[in-house]
């Protein structure tokens, strides 16, 4: 059943229905399947030619990604073997706990006192490797700066001394094993490593009772 509005002039009636109308728009409230391809329907594409090219897009996609990770990572990798080549010898760990551990010897000899562990100098075939190095690190914190100023060193030795335990396991069984080799390279990187060589060459005879370039001249 439906009713007429009085129109006004000039307009035509229109019916009015009565109830909820929800009948009218039932059928625009049901969604359409979904279409992955609906875009390419405009191409004139069939569903395997646009399933097609999606993979080729994400795969695209995908290529480009990894093409900038992969410079990324080129680029990491180049900066780290440059700092590597730029920072020291392979064996620069050891050479350098070699020649402290030979200062610490020194230097607690010339305190007149054993090793902090009780460790004469010179037994390092009687004890396991281990316990010695803790010796030796336990003797490194007891070096007194009066000693080492005594031997004619800065403060900075004082501090080397200090930073002993970052490089005691690389020591070797004899301190003065590495002693030829390592004044080697401080003289053929005396020009590339100016700060390395002042620093290391100033112990030589501390440590070893000659200069860097006569250790370097030994066979």
């Amino acid at each position: 059943m439906s009713t007429t509005n009085k129109p006004t002039p000039g307009e035509s009636p229109r019916p009015q229905s009565k109830g909820t109308g929800s009948a009218l728009m039932a059928g625009s409230l049901v969604k359409p399947p979904y279409n992955p391809y609906a875009w390419f329907e405009g191409d004139n594409l069939s569903p395997t030619q646009a399933a097609l090219r999606m993979s080729n897009e994400h795969l695209e996609r995908r290529l480009i990604k990894l093409q900038v990770n992969s410079a990324r990572l080129q680029r990491e990798l180049l900066l780290l073997q440059q700092h590597i080549k730029e920072f020291h010898h392979p064996l620069f760990e050891t050479w350098e706990a070699d020649i402290l551990t030979r200062f610490i010897e020194v230097a607690h000899a010339y305190q007149a006192r054993k090793l902090a562990t009780g460790v004469s100098i010179g037994e390092d075939n009687v004890a396991e490797r281990e316990c010695i190095s803790r010796g030796y690190v336990n003797a490194a914190k007891h070096v007194e700066e009066e000693t080492v100023e005594r031997l004619g060193l800065s403060e900075k030795y004082h501090q080397a001394l200090l930073r002993y335990e970052e490089v005691a396991a690389y020591r070797s069984p004899n301190p003065f094993q590495t002693e030829t080799p390592f004044a080697r390279w401080l003289i053929e990187e005396k020009e590339n490593r100016p700060e390395k060589y002042a620093f290391w060459s100033k112990l030589y005879p501390v440590c070893y009772g000659r200069s860097v370039e006569r250790s370097a001249s030994m066979f």
